[in-house]
C-alpha cells in the first residue's frame, strides 16, 4: 500500500488477484489493532463514512469478493479489527464501537434495519459498548451535527473561486437540518433488543437533562453521549451533579465545526466567528 492511495471498499474482483487484495486489506486491520500500551480502552469509529463505515455500508462497498456482498462479509473487516484487538489487550481492556445507523447516503448504505443485523453481530463479538450514530461526512454531513448550517462560516474556508457556487449549495441546506433532541433515540430502541446485556450510549442533540434521563430511564440507553457541548462547557456534567444547570448551553449553532475547515482552533464561537487566527 506504500506510495499509493487505495479505496479498499472501491477495488472489484478484477482489479487484483485474491492474494493482493487481502494482503492489502490484512495490512489495514492490522494498522487499526495497533494500540498504545497506556491506553485503558478503544472506540472503534464505525460510523461517519470513515473507512470501517464504508465497508458495512451497500452503498460504499461494491467489492464482490468476501469483503464485500453479503452483510456478514461486509461485517468482516470490522470483525478483523476487533478481533486483532481482543488478540493484543487484556481481558479488561475496553472495546465499544461507534455504529452508524443510518448513511443518508444518495442509495441505501447503512439503514435501520441493516444497523440492527450489525448490532446482532457485534453482540456476538462481546463489544464493550455500542454508541448510535448517523450521517456521513461525504453525503450527508449536518445528519451528524443536526442544528444550524454556518453559511458564511463555511463559505469562509474556501478559495475566492468556489464562494459563490459554495454559498449556494451550503445556504440550501438551512432550515433542513434543525435540532431535534435526541434524535438518533429511535435507532437506539430498535437496538437494544438484539444487543441484549451491551450497554448503548446514545448521541445526537441531547441537550436538557430531562431528555437525557427519559432515555435512559426508559431503556432506550444506558449512557449519554455528547460533543458539541463539551466544546462549550467541559464541565457541564460537574454541573449536572451540583443542580446548578439542567440544560447545556450549547445552541448547536455549529460554528464550532466551521473552525475545521478554516484552520481555527475547536471552541465555541457562538458569540463571534474570526477572520483569522
Amino acid at each position: 500500500m506504500e506510495g499509493r492511495p487505495v479505496n479498499l471498499c472501491a477495488m472489484c474482483a478484477w482489479e487484483f488477484d485474491d492474494n493482493d487484495k487481502v494482503t492489502e486489506v490484512r495490512t489495514v486491520y492490522d494498522r487499526f489493532s495497533t494500540l498504545e500500551h497506556a491506553a485503558t480502552g478503544v472506540q472503534v469509529h464505525c460510523a461517519h463514512g470513515f473507512l470501517i463505515n464504508q465497508f458495512l455500508s451497500p452503498f460504499f462497498n461494491r467489492r464482490q469478493d468476501k469483503w464485500g456482498g453479503l452483510s456478514e462479509n461486509r461485517f468482516r473487516f470490522l470483525k478483523q479489527v476487533i478481533t486483532s484487538i481482543k488478540k493484543k489487550v487484556p481481558d479488561e481492556f475496553c472495546i465499544t464501537v461507534k455504529l452508524n445507523t443510518h448513511d443518508f447516503t444518495p442509495k441505501p448504505g447503512i439503514t435501520p434495519e441493516l444497523a440492527v443485523e450489525y448490532a446482532g453481530m457485534l453482540k456476538d463479538l462481546g463489544v464493550d459498548m455500542i454508541e448510535v450514530s448517523c450521517g456521513s461526512s461525504t453525503f450527508s454531513y449536518m445528519n451528524m451535527c443536526r442544528g444550524d448550517v454556518p453559511v458564511k462560516e463555511l463559505v469562509q474556508s474556501m478559495p475566492l473561486w468556489k464562494k459563490p457556487v459554495a454559498w449556494f449549495m451550503i445556504h440550501s441546506l438551512k432550515g433542513r437540518y434543525d435540532l431535534d433532541e435526541g434524535y438518533n433515540t429511535a435507532a437506539a430502541r430498535s437496538i437494544r433488543p438484539v444487543a441484549g446485556n451491551i450497554p448503548i450510549a446514545l448521541v445526537g442533540g441531547m441537550r436538557t437533562l430531562e431528555k437525557m434521563s427519559q432515555a435512559v430511564r426508559g431503556g432506550d440507553a444506558e449512557f449519554i453521549s455528547m460533543s458539541r457541548p463539551f466544546i462549550r462547557e467541559p464541565f457541564i456534567v460537574k454541573k449536572f451533579r451540583e443542580n446548578k444547570r439542567d440544560q447545556v448551553a450549547c445552541v448547536s449553532c455549529n460554528r464550532c465545526l466551521a473552525a475545521i475547515p478554516n484552520g481555527f482552533p475547536v471552541r465555541c464561537y457562538n458569540k463571534a466567528f474570526p477572520k483569522s487566527f
